[in-house]
């Protein structure tokens, strides 16, 4: 005799865009590790257009649906759609897009909230925002759960939220890097790279956040002492220009520090690399370093949050302050010692192996979605 078929429950996945960003890829990652026969996701995003990775979702057969005009029809759009397709789970990825479950009050689903960010960030305290107050409110006051990518983040959102509502910490992912050598040798053969070259290596959007000023800074100051090489990979958010001219201003040309843009798989341009930096403000969980450490690349890493998690000072990578001679001094150290690098980089690659996986992450985060759905009960 067959059992009792059960459909998949549906569930409404809330992302602000679907731009090439490492909050983005994550949500694919989430998404393609989901067990369709238990779980129905619909991808909704916010504020569009939706971007890179539009096309890679829809491959998986999952719908996105964009949300148009303004922010109350947006909610109204969001909610009679939730109601269309009988949706039982909010899941928001973004703490912007928390504020959609207050859309879906009165519905019974069970939302579930996300930080990826800063804490100070995501609810504008770091500058003057106008109604910060609110913005906190509202992506805290309409989810049962929250996830956040980093334990400075948690602890941040528990001392906000008191007891009230379960905060847990899951971090980002990686996949694991295969034929390490093999991209080595194309990229740096790509770049004009030569095996003695000292390869520092930077990637992420060019925007204010990841203050690449400070990166380009540091490289002038490190070529001080030894003759490093430079790129730094990524869109440009309005910073390419201004980093451009400071090279110049520095006396680094293209035959030291290279932009090249946005590079579709990151993972296999860090392999290439000697020295990884990160020379970001603020971060939630930095998907960089991960995949950095990852590739077997030792990283020497502005103090923001999410990377005490993941390197040991010293041991796997370097952990300092947000100066540019701090960042030099380190890159000096690696590059002129092959040993401290080629140690640093296996230790960082063992810290990874194993316990960021895909599947182990987005399992965590799907059985979040469990555990709603039993307290509902």
């Amino acid at each position: 005799m067959g059992g009792i078929q059960h459909s998949a429950a549906k569930v409404a996945v809330m992302i602000g865009q679907l731009a090439q960003g490492g909050s983005e890829k994550q949500l694919y990652i989430f998404l393609e590790q989901c067990d369709r026969e238990r779980w129905s996701p619909i991808v909704y995003v916010s504020r569009g257009p939706v971007g890179f990775w539009d096309g890679p979702i829809r491959e998986l057969g999952i719908p996105v649906i964009l949300l148009r005009d303004g922010p109350l029809a947006r909610m109204m759009q969001f909610r009679r759609s939730c109601r269309v397709h009988r949706v039982q789970h909010f899941f928001s990825w973004a703490a912007h897009t928390n504020a959609y479950g207050l859309a879906l009050w009165g519905l019974g689903i069970r939302c579930i909230g996300s930080f990826r960010n800063a804490y100070h960030v995501e609810v504008g305290a770091h500058g003057h925002t106008p109604l910060r107050w609110l913005r906190s409110w509202t992506s805290l006051a309409a989810v049962d759960t929250i996830v956040c990518n980093s334990p400075e983040t948690a602890a941040a959102v528990r001392g906000r939220v008191g007891s009230g509502k379960r905060v847990v910490y899951v971090p980002n992912s990686v996949q694991p890097v295969e034929n390490r050598a093999a991209h080595r040798r194309l990229w740096r053969e790509h770049l004009g790279i030569q095996d003695h070259d000292v390869l520092v290596l930077g990637v992420g959007r060019l925007s204010v956040q990841k203050n690449f000023g400070r990166f380009v800074e540091a490289i002038a100051l490190a070529r001080q002492a030894v003759p490093t090489r430079a790129v730094i990979a990524g869109r440009d958010d309005g910073c390419l220009a201004s980093l451009q001219q400071q090279a110049k201003l520095l006396g680094l040309g293209p035959d030291v520090i290279q932009f090249v843009g946005p590079v579709a798989k990151a993972q296999e341009l860090m392999c290439a690399a000697d020295i990884f930096m990160l020379s970001s403000d603020y971060e939630g969980m930095p998907n960089v370093v991960l995949e950095a450490m990852a590739a077997g690349v030792p990283c020497v890493c502005t103090r923001v949050n999410g990377v005490s998690e993941l390197i040991q000072s010293g041991a796997n990578g370097f952990i300092i302050d947000h100066r540019a001679d701090a960042l030099a001094g380190k890159v000096q150290l690696l590059a002129l010692d092959r040993m401290l690098r080629q140690d640093m980089g296996a230790r960082a690659a063992d810290r990874i192996d194993g316990s960021f996986t895909p599947a182990a992450i987005a399992a965590r985060l799907w059985q979040l979605l469990e555990e709603n759905e039993v307290s509902c009960i």
